[in-house]
């Protein structure tokens, strides 16, 4: 079991539920901790990401660090909104008020837009990962979408012209 092509993934993920890249990187490190004690129980024959993922998702939701972990992820959102970053290009300048729009979005919007837009799970994996309903994945997405959209056009981002943020490979479009 080959972990290492999948801890950027992990991290990412991680980062999206923790709001930081210490608690990112925490929980990630605790997540690894038990997939290894747990090594016993995966199934080879599956792939090993979605395995990862859901081992990283019930850490931080059953992890004692939970609710300090989501006020910090609050307190940073504070922060990320007084930074100004001074873009070296516009490309810089429209992706750094995504990240800011996905900072401002809660986390299960945030996660289901990174399961599904950043690493490609399909609806039915990510409600297998999320122990929940393929169709509630996808009016989680359309929300979250939603959410994204209105998050940079209430802050007058340039973005929204130049994002599209679509689903996952089993998207309708």
């Amino acid at each position: 079991m080959d972990v290492i092509p999948h801890l950027e993934d992990l991290w990412r993920y991680g980062r999206v539920l923790t709001g930081n890249d210490s608690d990112a990187d925490d929980l990630v490190q605790e997540a690894l901790a038990r997939a290894l004690s747990m090594a016993g129980t995966y199934d080879g024959t599956r792939p090993l990401l979605p395995w990862l993922i859901r081992i990283v998702r019930n850490s931080f939701f059953t992890g004692s660090s939970r609710v300090s972990a989501e006020r910090r992820r609050l307190a940073s959102l504070a922060d990320i909104s007084d930074t100004s970053l001074p873009p070296s290009q516009e490309h810089s300048a429209e992706l750094s008020n995504v990240r800011k729009a996905l900072a401002r979005m809660p986390t299960d919007q945030a996660e289901i837009l990174h399961l599904v837009g950043v690493l490609g799970f399909t609806y039915s994996e990510a409600a297998e990962l999320l122990g929940i309903p393929a169709g509630t994945v996808m009016s989680r997405l359309s929300r979250a979408r939603a959410a994204l959209k209105q998050n940079l056009e209430s802050n007058g981002d340039n973005a929204v012209g130049h994002l599209k943020v679509v689903g996952g490979r089993d998207a309708v479009r």
